[in-house]
């Protein structure tokens, strides 16, 4: 089991430990399963098991260290280079725009 199974095992573990919480004096025991279950999804986001060859970079192939990177796809560096390259390529100069509207009338 990788990382990403083992989190979505302990999301599903966590919901399953929620549905038992009715507001009474024995939900301590739940709530303190959920507190654990709780840490363990943390710990794995930021530190997951990067042996998995999936956990690659989409841009440059290295491998990806975070889980947060690896829920996009990019390493920061090149996320970066990636949103920097759509927000140029879809930006619209004022003389185009001016150009464009002449155009129409």
């Amino acid at each position: 089991m990788n990382s990403i199974k083992a989190i979505q095992q302990l999301e599903s573990l966590k919901r399953d430990r929620l549905s038992f919480v009715h507001n009474n004096e024995l939900d301590e025991v739940f709530l303190e399963d959920i507190k654990a279950i709780s840490i363990a999804i943390k710990a794995l986001k930021k530190y997951p098991d990067i042996k998995d060859n999936d956990f690659k970079c989409r841009m440059c192939g290295k491998e990806l260290k975070t889980w947060k990177s690896i829920q996009r796809g990019f390493g920061p560096v090149c996320e970066r280079k990636f949103l920097n390259d759509v927000y140029n390529n879809q930006q619209m100069t004022l003389d185009t725009l001016i150009h464009e509207r002449k155009e129409r009338q």
